[in-house]
């Protein structure tokens, strides 16, 4: 799909040289942004050693956030990089004139998957608090197609909320099981892009408005991904603060 392409260069080795209006105008009217080569190759193996170190192996999924990662070298300095906080910037800026140019946090996520979900439960659909969601694959299961950890999402499936007490209102609906296990079944109207994800490359979309979730893994093997998310929608709202801790208390 080369509509979703954007040359980026060296990005993590050198300059930036995909243009920010260019970005967010693919993800405004095709979903995502697919940055290929952007991460070099032994950066991922340093990546790698690091998730190997962290003893992941016994449970079906580990997610770590902030503050260990920003203080890891290899990840924090790819985080905390002038460069990609720029880019990130002139991206959200595009998106989301609205947002708070002061606001240049970079929530990190490491996430890790080994195999088929054992409980069965519904593919964990929903909608992220910040404008620019931006993953890194670091390793991928190569298996059957729909099998192997791939990205599904309804790419900008619903506008940019106007207050934080309309977003968490939706949002507690359409991330329950119940309706991810109904929308699931019939797609309700949306007819989703599935995005196999490539170790080296680099995808953009607006997680915000874009409905999106990972396909299972096959068993004995393990998906890694680094998830930044930049720019909160609705910064400062202490509802929405909240309503954060409480879905990381109980997010599997």
């Amino acid at each position: 799909m080369f509509e979703h392409v954007v040359t980026l260069g060296n990005a993590l080795r050198g300059d930036w040289d995909a243009s920010e209006a260019a970005t967010a105008r693919v993800i405004d009217q095709h979903g995502f942004a697919h940055l290929p080569d952007a991460v070099d190759a032994d950066w991922l193996a340093l990546v790698r050693g690091y998730v190997d170190s962290l003893a992941t192996a016994d449970a079906h999924e580990v997610m770590h956030r902030d503050p260990g990662l920003r203080e890891d070298p290899v990840i924090g300095a790819l985080v905390q990089d002038p460069a990609l906080l720029d880019f990130l910037e002139g991206v959200a800026a595009e998106l989301y004139p609205s947002g708070d140019p002061a606001d240049r946090d970079v929530d990190i996520a490491l996430r890790v998957i080994n195999g088929p979900d054992p409980l069965d439960r519904p593919l964990w659909f929903h909608y992220d608090a910040t404008v620019l969601t931006v993953v890194l694959p670091i390793e991928m299961p190569d298996a059957v197609p729909g099998q192997s950890g791939e990205l599904i999402m309804c790419t900008n499936s619903r506008p940019f909320r106007r207050t934080a007490v309309a977003n968490v209102i939706e949002k507690s609906v359409v991330q329950g099981d119940r309706y991810r296990r109904r929308f699931r079944r019939r797609l309700a109207g949306c007819e989703p892009d599935v995005v196999p994800l490539r170790p080296g490359d680099v995808y953009l979309f607006c997680g915000y408005r874009s409905y999106h979730a990972t396909l299972p893994c096959p068993p004995g093997r393990r998906r890694v991904t680094l998830v930044l998310h930049y720019k909160d929608v609705h910064a400062g709202s202490r509802l929405l603060r909240n309503a954060k801790s409480i879905r990381r208390s109980v997010a599997r």
